[in-house]
């Protein structure tokens, strides 16, 4: 299946040059040359079949977002990225450039939560208003089924070596631009993603066939400017595709987790390019592509962090509020649940003050002493995505429920370090909690922390 994408202003010359037509004068026959007066400004006369169409393409791509909507703003050093601000970017490049080709790598998602699943349903509203010309899909797509991602319809799906029989996709897509020129967009994925796995009624082939037989159907059906190949597999495999004559650009995405580093270094080989978007959105990939007269190209690449100085789409802003406010409604809904598991555990920092007085005078002028108070500034005091750094016990039993029920477990207390500790407060005992440097891995990961160092933090807690 092969899905087509013109300008509306192309069409229209397109059809009204096919319309040319012959004025008869006295004894002479005039043609009036309908279709060279309006295509000459978009694409080569075709009385010189050596001179091919020419112009620029700019390639904004994305990739590997894994669900972050936007950065929680831990730090300021990961502080890039979020719906709110690539619509803003991409408003912004659509105003200087009229030939843009927006794609994307997959894996939008991550983790089969329910939270998860309410924060893949928002990206891809985000995603529609963004009016992608092809989004490929990843292994860490399918985490909510295909009935899921086939509600999505306004989706520009994409995936040309994996067949789903009760879901039939586009193999490749071809858009022109206002400049005349000719994109094909192909997408394959790494079957050793798939394969073992969950999804079921699949047929998959093997890449490099799937990329040969579409571009001998493109050889037989059309001629584009530029072949853009999407590709969803580690790195080493992808760039195999440098060595496929007919592609032009790869771009590969593809991590196992959020925190895995990716090499955004372009490579180049025989006049072709190969890149890889960022993790988790945070930034987008600008891939300029120059077609001179005789059909060669010139790339230029840069990658955009979505910093602070981007400014937050304001439809974007109302959309991240409603996904909020449903986020809310989940945590006050499971609230009854959660209290049937309450089971007393935890002593809380009251307690152990009792014993360690100097300890706890330390900790409550420290940053984990007030680490609750920061998700109430930014009104995300019942996120559990947050609140799981910023609590005692969150989803362990006997752990923190609310603040209403709960109030003597909120901010990141002794326990959170040194593990419950009711029984050794009723029974001390020595050598409790020595293990507590393991537990700071949980929460300073490089999304949050990225500047971690426990001899070096361990100085502004010490005790």
């Amino acid at each position: 299946m092969i899905e087509i994408f013109t300008p509306k202003n192309l069409n229209f010359f397109s059809n009204l040059a096919l319309n040319s037509f012959r004025v008869r004068t006295t004894g002479l026959l005039i043609l009036w040359g309908v279709t060279t007066f309006f295509v000459s400004g978009m694409a080569s006369s075709p009385m010189d079949e050596t001179k091919k169409r020419s112009g620029q393409i700019l390639i904004i791509y994305s990739g590997n977002t894994l669900g972050e909507l936007k950065p929680c703003g831990c730090s300021r050093e990961e502080d890039q990225g979020g719906f709110e601000r690539r619509v803003s970017y991409l408003k912004e490049v659509r105003a200087e450039s009229k030939n843009v080709l927006l794609v994307d790598t997959g894996d939008n998602f991550k983790e089969p939560t329910r939270q998860g699943k309410v924060k893949a349903k928002y990206l891809l509203k985000a995603m529609e208003e963004m009016e992608y010309d092809a989004v490929m899909l990843g292994d860490h797509d399918f985490v909510y089924g295909n009935p899921f991602l086939k509600e999505q319809k306004a989706i520009p799906w994409i995936l040309s070596n994996i067949e789903m029989n009760t879901w039939p996709l586009p193999k490749m897509r071809i858009k022109s631009f206002d400049n005349g020129l000719i994109a094909a967009l192909i997408a394959v994925a790494d079957p050793d993603l798939f394969y073992g796995s969950h999804h079921a009624q699949t047929t998959i082939t093997n890449t490099k066939e799937a990329v040969q037989s579409l571009l001998r159907q493109l050889d037989a059906e059309t001629t584009p400017d530029l072949v853009v190949l999407l590709t969803h597999m580690e790195r080493e495999k992808a760039l195999r595709f440098l060595d496929v004559e007919g592609v032009d650009v790869i771009i590969n995405g593809h991590i196992e987790k959020d925190t895995d580093l990716i090499d955004m270094e372009p490579v180049r080989k025989d006049g072709k390019i190969f890149v890889q978007p960022g993790p988790r959105g945070q930034k987008m990939g600008e891939l300029r592509v120059t077609i001179d007269s005789r059909g060669k190209k010139s790339f230029e690449q840069e990658m955009v962090p979505l910093s602070p100085k981007i400014p937050l789409d304001p439809e974007m802003v109302q959309l991240y509020d409603k996904y909020n406010k449903e986020v809310e409604n989940m945590f006050f809904a499971s609230l009854s649940e959660r209290k049937g598991r309450k089971k007393k555990v935890f002593a809380s920092e009251k307690i152990c003050k009792t014993c360690h007085p100097k300890i706890h005078q330390t900790w409550e002028h420290s940053r984990h002493g007030h680490a609750y108070n920061t998700l109430r500034k930014i009104n995300k005091a019942f996120d559990p995505e947050c609140l799981v750094c910023h609590v005692v016990g969150l989803n362990e039993p006997g752990g923190f429920i609310s603040e209403i029920d709960t109030p003597d477990l909120m901010n990141v207390q002794c326990e959170v370090c040194h593990g419950p500790a009711l029984e050794h407060s009723q029974a001390p005992t020595a050598g409790f909690g020595k293990d507590a440097k393991q537990a700071c891995k949980k929460c300073h990961v490089k999304n949050h922390s990225p500047r971690f160092n426990f001899d070096k933090y361990w100085k502004k807690i010490k005790h």
